[in-house]
């Protein structure tokens, strides 16, 4: 029943999106930007919200802080990232660089990359401790969540 609910949901919000998408994108001016600390509250509730779904033992427990600590230090460079070029674009005037965006756009990229590396060596330890429902828990909620934000 939640998956049906979830993909109906989807679904209505993709067909949303495709209609008003370019009307959405033409103006963003009344959004409000984060502060660097709710940058930081954010990307903390996100992980305490994942240990939470996965609901560790004491044993794993001891394998998370490290984790946590690459995971939301990813989130909020990427965050940062993300407001950083909205702020740049809406400022902009004139002409665009197209060589110099996709050299930006290319730095971003191996930023990120790197990121999810260091990502990827602090999950380890957890990851290989974790049982197969936990597993797919912790690939469900950390790259979903990406993907719904890459969506935006």
């Amino acid at each position: 029943m939640r998956k049906t609910l979830i993909l109906v949901t989807t679904a209505a919000m993709l067909a949303g999106t495709a209609i008003t998408g370019a009307a959405v994108a033409r103006d963003r001016s009344d959004r409000t930007e984060l502060t660097a600390g709710q940058i930081t509250d954010q990307a903390a509730a996100r992980a305490a919200q994942m240990k939470a779904d996965l609901r560790l033992t004491p044993e794993q427990e001891k394998n998370w802080a490290a984790f946590e600590t690459a995971v939301v230090d990813m989130w909020k460079k990427r965050t940062e990232a993300r407001i950083a070029w909205r702020t740049a674009h809406a400022k902009q005037e004139g002409s665009v660089d197209v060589l110099d965006e996709m050299r930006k756009d290319a730095d971003l990229q191996i930023d990120e990359a790197n990121a999810r590396k260091k990502v990827a060596d602090a999950a380890q330890p957890l990851y290989s401790g974790l049982d197969d429902r936990q597993k797919r828990r912790f690939f469900e909620t950390l790259f979903r969540r990406d993907r719904d934000r890459r969506a935006d």
